[in-house]
């Protein structure tokens, strides 16, 4: 079945108006995550799509934004001014601002995909009087102990459980959000029907590289830069590494706010002629060709209590394999299991040791290491980004 097909099974059509609602860590043009991927697969299959997105409150752009896209353009452009202050209290305006970039656009909409259940909890209003049709509850993220403030953590699980209660559907990354939120007492068969939506990786865009083109001895980390990602644990690999594989090379693709110390402890393990901090690349494009010059892709994410990465389904891994990497991963999210299933990469301990001697294997074994290049190459068919998401507009009631 066609993705037009299947846009018309839920009744949209070129001429339906269609609103998503989301926050962003860096503001992207182009790819950067699943509320841009659902906006790109969306912009030219509908006249009209409005985009509304809302910084995080560690974002290094505070403004909040509408976009209305026309005809697949760009019409129009509204940026609200930089807003600071408590992170209640920048929720709470954050909703203001939906609601009057709202009243604006003057539209009934078809569908509204809305990111994060305070979005979801936003627009419920509209839904209950008609001028949303279709409300999507799209959760890329899910933790019980999302706060360690009880109080705000028991707000969060409240509005999470009525944007579950009230929504038409909801995308989840992975099932384990249903056991959570069925663990965190949201009663599933009240709550609108989950379907699934994983990460995936943009295959039209990738070109990945014959094998003798690759940086053989070349590996790559691309993402947010938290302690929680593990990037340290390669670090702390190098030397080892280096011992055997001389011209090593570890790129680091992101920023964040554990970059300084990431950047402090290559310095003390003096490997920084080993090691490219690339910053945040904002071209997506970019940043794919550097990955397909690259061998192997790491997701070295710690055994850490309360890791979101184990509810969800992470985006690094999936775009490592788009690329043609084998994935050095931890046993954290599900994913890690699938991978070292087709031969596509190989689980890890959370230790220096293990993750050393399976990056020299895969580095130095020719052999096996074209054999894990093939099949990642394979397995990344299974997630590409448009067709899972044209899949999950087929499921909606």
């Amino acid at each position: 079945m066609d993705k037009l097909a299947i846009i018309d099974q839920m009744q949209l059509s070129k001429n339906s108006s269609v609103l998503i609602l989301s926050h962003f860590a860096k503001r992207a043009e182009a790819g950067g995550g699943p509320p841009q991927d659902i906006r790109d697969y969306l912009i030219p299959k509908v006249n009209k799509l409005y985009y509304i997105e809302h910084p995080f409150l560690y974002s290094d752009d505070h403004r909040s934004s509408l976009t209305i896209y026309e005809d697949g353009m760009v019409k129009n452009l509204m940026f609200t001014p930089q807003i600071f202050g408590p992170g209640i209290t920048i929720y709470i305006i954050q909703i203001i601002i939906t609601w009057y970039f709202l009243l604006l656009t003057k539209t009934k909409f078809d569908l509204c995909v809305a990111l994060d259940n305070l979005n979801t909890f936003t627009v419920l209003p509209l839904r209950k009087f008609g001028l949303i049709k279709k409300l999507v509850f799209y959760t890329i993220d899910y933790m019980p102990k999302r706060f360690e403030n009880k109080t705000l953590n028991n707000i969060y699980h409240l509005i999470d459980r009525i944007a579950c209660y009230h929504s038409d559907n909801i995308w989840i990354l992975s099932e384990r959000m249903i056991k959570a939120r069925k663990q965190n007492n949201v009663d599933i068969k009240r709550s609108a029907p989950s379907i699934l939506l994983p990460m995936g990786a943009n295959l039209s865009e990738i070109k990945i590289l014959p094998g003798k083109k690759i940086h053989r001895h070349d590996i790559v980390y691309v993402g947010y830069l938290t302690e929680k990602q593990g990037v340290q644990l390669v670090l702390k690999s190098l030397p080892k590494i280096i011992s055997k594989i001389p011209d090593l090379k570890f790129i680091i693709i992101g920023q964040g706010e554990y970059e300084q110390k990431l950047r402090e402890l290559s310095n003390n393990l003096n490997i920084n002629d080993h090691v490219i901090f690339k910053g945040f690349v904002d071209n997506h494009k970019q940043v794919n060709n550097i990955l397909c010059k690259s061998a192997i892709g790491v997701a070295p994410y710690p055994p850490i209590l309360n890791n979101y990465t184990f509810y969800t389904d992470p985006g690094k891994p999936k775009l490592y394999l788009g690329c043609g990497l084998p994935v050095v991963i931890t046993d954290l999210p599900a994913i890690a299991h699938v991978i070292q299933s087709a031969h596509a990469g190989l689980i890890v301990d959370y230790t220096v040791n293990s993750i050393a001697e399976a990056l020299v294997t895969l580095l130095s074994d020719d052999r096996l290491y074209n054999m894990f290049r093939k099949n990642a190459i394979e397995l990344s068919k299974q997630y590409d980004t448009n067709s899972l998401i044209s899949e999950a507009f087929g499921k909606i009631n």
